[in-house]
């Protein structure tokens, strides 16, 4: 048995010990993914905590915020009150994403163009298996979406977050929950930002004739056409992106 890695020439590689905070950090998600630790359950006080890692009281409350901000607990203050597992949802990891990528782009660590490239990719596959195996209620959000965009009285804010809604849809139909998390997450990053520049260039009976083909070729199980439907809608989109100015 080694202690460490080894080095190329078969010599010892010293390893970095964790921290404080990462020895209750690692020990909890163990906890939690093992099943030794199952939603709903209440963790043991901070105190006691760190009593049992002989860490201090700070490390502890610094590894449980690490967790609540990943969406893996929550914290309950007063009477009663303490740390409990969340059951799982994707949504702070979709949050998390969405910050990293913002930031990216923030610092032109990425391109828009970039951004606007996985998104087609993601969503043609997600479309694409749509058509093959629809999930189970999506056709019929589908449509009650295209529905409620076609309402002339909407207002500009309520058609785009029909407009979202809809595009959400299309990344659940695939029934994969790990396509829909890095789209999920770049719609909401170029939607919003996006969308509210080109307002003035979009056309709602265009996009709603566009959205409603992409919709057509997913009930109809046909997945080239629902493919070829969203690539049609995105370059309508980045041409109109071009003509503002922003690729």
């Amino acid at each position: 048995m080694t202690n460490g890695p080894a080095a190329p020439d078969g010599g010892f590689v010293p390893e970095p010990v964790k921290s404080s905070v990462d020895q209750v950090r690692l020990s909890i998600l163990d906890a939690i993914a093992s099943g030794r630790v199952r939603p709903g359950d209440r963790l043991p006080s901070e105190l006691e905590q760190a009593r049992g890692f002989q860490v201090s009281r700070t490390a502890v409350r610094e590894a449980l915020r690490s967790l609540a901000e990943l969406g893996l607990i929550s914290t309950v203050q007063g009477r009663g009150g303490g740390s409990f597992v969340n059951r799982m949802d994707s949504e702070p990891v979709e949050r998390n994403l969405k910050e990293a990528v913002e930031l990216l782009l923030h610092f032109d660590a990425v391109e828009l163009g970039e951004v606007l490239e996985a998104r087609r990719a993601l969503e043609a596959v997600c479309a694409r298996m749509g058509a093959r195996r629809p999930a189970r209620g999506v056709l019929a959000e589908l449509e009650a979406t295209l529905a409620r965009a076609r309402d002339e009285e909407l207002s500009e804010a309520e058609w785009l977050e029909l407009d979202i809604a809809f595009h959400r849809g299309v990344a659940r139909s695939a029934g994969n929950r790990v396509l829909t998390l890095p789209l999920a997450s770049l719609h909401a990053i170029v939607q919003p930002r996006l969308n509210e520049s080109i307002l003035p260039l979009l056309r709602r009976a265009e996009v709603n004739a566009q959205h409603q083909a992409i919709y057509e070729a997913i009930r109809g199980r046909e997945p080239d056409a629902a493919a070829a439907a969203v690539d049609r809608h995105l370059d309508y989109l980045e041409r109109l992106y071009r003509k503002a100015g922003l690729l």
